[in-house]
């Protein structure tokens, strides 16, 4: 709390029971204005003596008797609150005072500075809880100045300093509301929490400590005033606004989908809690959904694989595989399924050119060393390796005979073809050397596109 002057903590009190007095008295101060121009002099009499007695009630001196004596014993004080969920519960309040560091990926009461603490019990009692919220100045409120022991407010509460330090210390116990024993309600849920699951075997030895949720008003209420500021602002209306006025400068704006409004309270929040009254009994919930995961499609080859084109790869493209065997097991001979087996068979080499693509680009030289794959896949695969010191015969056999590229090729068809046979066993033997020539003309095929592209797949 910055310093605040003396002036302004000696007239604090004064200064709320002012505006309290304005605010009650409103209605019968116009009346008094206008009995006094039309000099019904009955009628200035009654009002006079009506706003005698509340000036009298906002007497500092009976006021903050009242509030110490009277009103401090019938609210509770804290940040989160029992009647929140509940709200005929009638557990203790709880206010909370983070004593850990938290990960900034857990978001709670702790993650908020707010100005805000709320309170409920007799409504008859709640101008305490206005006058602990009240604006001394931009940054203070009241309730900073009982909590910091200002002398100068402190003083201000009674002529008496004894009686001065009795008021003060009735308001900082309200306000600072410890709890030795807490006390929760029927109508409050619990929950039991285990503390030595993984350490028993017996479950009669297993220990629990009973968990009572609180609803964090503060919290809810913070989020309630800044959605409220995001939404409803004039520079977001305006903007929002001049989205449909041609002549007008576009701004941008903020739209807040999928937001949702919990009613607690019914017709009566504030039997509730303050802050649920200023709202109206209305808390928004944000979109609270479960993330959705992409699965990782990534291809993953094994250590121990001595070829690429294994079970992995057939998970890898296991869809463009399953529209193929689709095709082959269609009776009808007709350019549609020629075409539909055509456009499986290349998404299939689409799917083995990119994983061959990402091992060649991603990972280091050299990394074959440690695989078992066959020494023609290695060439394919690890082209950095043929840079490195010592790998002079790898450069060789890779860069001055393509011998490979054609046992490449093979490795396919034979792979695919095994694959065809073993879906569809009846027609197994249609599988033969005609069909290891198709798929081998296909991966030609499409090599000879890449590299008109100049993305060639073996160099």
């Amino acid at each position: 709390m910055n310093e605040i002057p003396q002036e302004l903590a000696s007239n604090a009190v004064k200064a709320f029971l002012t505006s309290q007095y304005d605010k009650k008295t409103d209605t019968e101060q116009k009346q008094l204005a206008k009995a006094i121009e039309s000099s019904d002099h009955e009628k200035i009499t009654e009002l006079k003596e009506t706003l005698a007695a509340a000036k009298e009630r906002y007497s500092p001196a009976n006021w903050v008797t009242d509030a110490t004596n009277r009103m401090a014993k019938q609210l509770n004080f804290g940040t989160h609150i029992s009647k929140g969920v509940h709200p005929d519960a009638k557990g203790d309040n709880v206010s909370f005072k983070p004593t850990n560091d938290f990960p900034e990926t857990i978001i709670g009461t702790h993650s908020i500075d707010s100005s805000y603490i709320d309170a409920n019990g007799n409504a008859a009692a709640l101008p305490l809880a206005a006058f602990f919220d009240f604006t001394v100045d931009e940054t203070t409120k009241i309730r900073d100045l009982i909590l910091a022991d200002d002398p100068n407010f402190i003083a201000s509460l009674a002529s008496d300093q004894i009686l001065a330090n009795t008021y003060h210390q009735a308001f900082k116990t309200a306000l600072q509301n410890i709890i030795d024993e807490p006390i929760t309600h029927e109508r409050n849920k619990q929950t039991l929490w285990v503390t030595n699951a993984y350490e028993v075997s017996d479950l009669d030895a297993l220990e629990y400590i009973n968990i009572v949720p609180l609803y964090p008003s503060v919290l809810t209420h913070e989020i309630y005033q800044r959605v409220n500021r995001l939404k409803f602002s004039d520079e977001n209306k305006t903007a929002r606004d001049n989205r449909f006025k041609k002549t007008a400068e576009q701004q941008p704006y903020v739209s807040l989908n999928d937001l949702a409004t919990l009613q607690l309270g019914g017709t009566k929040p504030q039997n509730v809690s303050l802050l649920m009254s200023k709202q109206g009994g209305r808390n928004y919930l944000l979109p609270s959904l479960p993330p959705i995961i992409k699965q990782d499609r990534a291809f993953k080859l094994s250590k121990f694989a001595d070829s690429i084109f294994g079970t992995g790869m057939e998970y890898n493209a296991r869809e463009a595989i399953q529209s193929i065997f689709k095709s082959i097991k269609d009776p009808r001979n007709v350019v549609d399924v020629r075409e539909a087996r055509k456009r499986a068979i290349d998404e299939v080499l689409y799917q083995i050119f990119s994983a061959a693509e990402d091992i060649r680009t991603n990972l280091p030289a050299g990394w074959s060393k440690d695989y078992e794959l066959n020494r023609y896949e290695k060439l394919w695969l690890d082209p950095k390796r043929a840079d490195l010191e010592g790998e002079d015969d790898f450069k060789s056999e890779r860069e001055q005979d393509d011998a490979w590229h054609g046992k490449i090729v093979h490795g396919f068809a034979r792979w695919l073809n095994t694959l065809m046979q073993a879906e569809s066993k009846a027609i197994a033997s249609d599988f033969g050397d005609a069909e290891h020539l198709d798929w081998e003309r296909e991966i030609e095929d499409m090599k000879k596109r890449y590299e008109r592209a100049g993305k060639g797949v073996f160099l």
